[in-house]
């Protein structure tokens, strides 16, 4: 019912993978792939500084939720991914700036790397046999960054930061703005304001029951059912319970009348 299984694919495995394809598809030898993976890292720009692009700095607080803290953000982009979250199924927690990694570059000098994001959330049914808690660093960034000159020294970083991660038992991806502002982030966005309405209690009461007598029921079908309440009481309780994921839909449907809901 749900197409959550791949949307946790990155920027960083998507790339991991098309230049994985690329080496076998040129029948490299072991020994020319690992030089070509060495000589792609030892390219990096000694010393760059990444610079922020300032026509897309946007630093600000963003409130996802009444019982937590604000999420500070320095691009749009930051902001989008935090909101995309708060919808995104099984996720319960979202730190900005959460550790710092050092390292040693080639030449071995000390070299510090803040990811963006700490995500800690459940894994989708659909992901066994990997179900379960999963933790997550991230970095956001642009694709033009990513594809641009300073490449090789964010590839380094992201090298050292998977490896880190690894050690930890956790995981590193990159989002760009491909996996970020996609039409589940407007249902996203279109939700956010609801996870701040107070419970309706008798309401959210008989939607519950109403959806667990007959597993999936669309938005119009709740309302009418239920008409010992107004439409706009149960329509604006069913929006409030997909905010809070006490009830779910697929993950990129639009949220209209006809819109399936169920629970899990």
């Amino acid at each position: 019912m749900s197409k959550n299984k791949g949307l946790w694919v990155d920027w960083l495995t998507k790339y991991e993978t098309e230049t994985q394809n690329m080496r076998l598809g040129k029948n490299y030898s072991l020994a020319e792939s690992f030089f070509e993976i060495l000589d792609d890292i030892s390219a990096e720009t000694r010393g760059a500084r990444e610079i922020r692009p300032t026509d897309r700095s946007i630093t600000g607080l963003l409130k996802v939720a009444p019982d937590q803290p604000q999420i500070p953000f320095e691009l749009s982009l930051e902001r989008d991914f935090a909101i995309l979250m708060t919808g995104r199924r099984g996720v319960f927690s979202i730190e900005a700036q959460p550790v710092t990694i050092r390292y040693l570059d080639d030449l071995g000098k000390e070299r510090t790397y803040t990811p963006d994001f700490l995500i800690t959330r459940y894994r989708h049914e659909l992901e066994r046999p990997e179900s379960g808690l999963h933790t997550m660093l991230v970095e956001i960034k642009y694709t033009s960054d990513l594809d641009g000159k300073n490449q090789p020294t964010l590839l380094q970083k992201f090298k050292h930061a998977k490896q880190w991660t690894e050690f930890k038992g956790w995981s590193f991806s990159v989002f760009t703005e491909k996996e970020i502002r996609t039409s589940e982030l407007e249902r996203a966005r279109e939700l956010l304001p609801y996870r701040f309405l107070d419970s309706d209690t008798p309401v959210e009461f008989a939607i519950d029951l109403f959806v667990q007598q007959h597993k999936v029921a669309t938005i119009r079908q709740i309302t009418d059912a239920l008409h010992n309440f107004s439409e706009e009481q149960v329509h604006t309780e069913v929006l409030k319970m997909l905010a809070t994921h006490q009830l779910f839909a697929d993950d990129e449907s639009r949220l209209d009348a006809d819109l399936s809901i169920y629970l899990l």
